[in-house]
């Protein structure tokens, strides 16, 4: 099975009923294999807590760090550098310092695929599922 990356925005919006793409989110099927990053759910629990969503940030979290199908990157120095390299480059076309990490992730892991509603993935050279 082909491990996906799962970006901030599509666990945003599996968990917010008035996101944008809330209903595109739900619909994708939850992938057996998945990657995300520490820093992708810190981003994830802050724009939930933004949105007035807090008790549902802490059931997310709570759950999130249970799920056995899902492996949580945190980032290591090399890890970090690399993402701080390509923001020089991505930065400047809007992909920010969390996409750069979750791009730099992607490469080592040799992951090809995203749930992602962010452009700034196929701008990366990455497919998007959503």
């Amino acid at each position: 099975m082909e491990r996906v990356f799962v970006d901030t925005g599509y666990f945003v919006a599996r968990l917010a009923p008035r996101d944008q793409w809330h209903e595109r989110a739900v619909a994708e099927p939850a992938p057996r294999e998945a990657v995300t990053s520490s820093l992708v759910i810190n981003e994830t629990i802050s724009l939930l807590q933004a949105r007035g969503l807090f008790t549902t940030a802490l059931t997310f979290l709570r759950r999130i760090r249970r799920q056995p199908d899902l492996r949580i990157v945190y980032p290591e120095v090399a890890l970090q550098d690399g993402a701080w390299n390509l923001f020089r480059t991505h930065g400047s076309y809007g992909a920010n310092a969390v996409d750069c990490l979750s791009f730099v992730i992607m490469k080592e892991l040799s992951i090809r695929r995203a749930l992602t509603f962010d452009s700034h993935f196929r701008a990366a050279g990455f497919e998007m599922l959503t």
